[in-house]
């Protein structure tokens, strides 16, 4: 990558772009810095047409040990509010990491 240019995960995305490619891929991805204080990435969970997709920023320490989304300190307060405003805190909880998305 030159000095000017942006990095991006696009050289990382497979052709065939389903949950269980893109799960493999993400774990080979360098299109960031994101991976290089990480040992592995944190895919979402729960259901692929899930009605809510709850979106965070970087994985923290329980998440990259534990290669699952939201099982920290933060997590568990999201969860405890999702439960209190009467939702399912399981479909969809997942971490997106630099992109923006559209639900």
């Amino acid at each position: 990558m030159s000095s000017g240019e942006k990095p991006s995960a696009k050289p990382f995305v497979p052709e065939t772009r389903v949950l269980p490619s893109l799960r493999e891929a993400v774990q080979s991805c360098r299109g960031c810095d994101l991976y290089r204080r990480a040992t592995q990435a944190v895919f979402g969970e729960g259901a692929a047409r899930a009605p809510i997709l709850m979106v965070g920023e970087q994985p923290g320490d329980s998440e990259d040990r534990a290669g699952r989304p939201f099982v920290g300190p933060a997590g568990r307060v999201l969860r405890e509010a999702m439960e209190q405003a009467g939702l399912d805190p399981q479909p969809g909880l997942s971490h997106q990491f630099r992109e923006a998305f559209q639900v």
